[in-house]
């Protein structure tokens, strides 16, 4: 969600604008990034569809035979002007404010290394200890 990278690949599927259409209507794809939540997803998607709802494409050639599908209709391309908004449509910025709360002491004596210290430790050596436990009550 960040101005100046390109759209995923999904989120021009969710917002049905095929890869070499986007190109030509002034979207940008980055075929390299990926989606990791599902929120920033959602709010590009949106930000595609209102995009495309306030695009107006002009039809090439002049007559009925030029008109193709997509094309806007002549009666509203009659009293058009020209964008000239620095950003079409804007991010909205997130509130950001943290509420300021006393440190407990228990928050004080965790320690975070040594918490995944730990985890990773009974991760690695749960296979041991299960093939031990089972040993000890076959023996018994």
């Amino acid at each position: 969600m960040r101005l100046g990278k390109g759209f995923t690949l999904e989120e021009l599927k969710e917002a049905k604008i095929p890869k070499k259409l986007a190109y030509t209507i002034g979207i940008a794809v980055d075929h390299r990034r990926k989606n990791r939540c599902m929120e920033s997803l959602q709010v590009n998607v949106e930000r595609l569809k209102l995009y495309k709802s306030k695009l107006l494409i002009f039809p090439n050639k002049h007559g009925k035979k030029g008109v193709k599908a997509g094309d806007t209709p002549r009666s509203e391309l009659q009293n058009v002007a020209q964008n000239t908004l620095k950003a079409i449509i804007p991010i909205p910025k997130p509130d950001d404010t943290v509420e300021v709360r006393a440190i407990t002491s228990e928050e004080k004596e965790h320690s975070a290394y040594k918490a995944l210290r730990k985890a990773r430790q009974n991760q690695k050596f749960l296979g041991a200890r299960l093939k031990k436990e089972k040993a000890k009550t076959e023996e018994s």
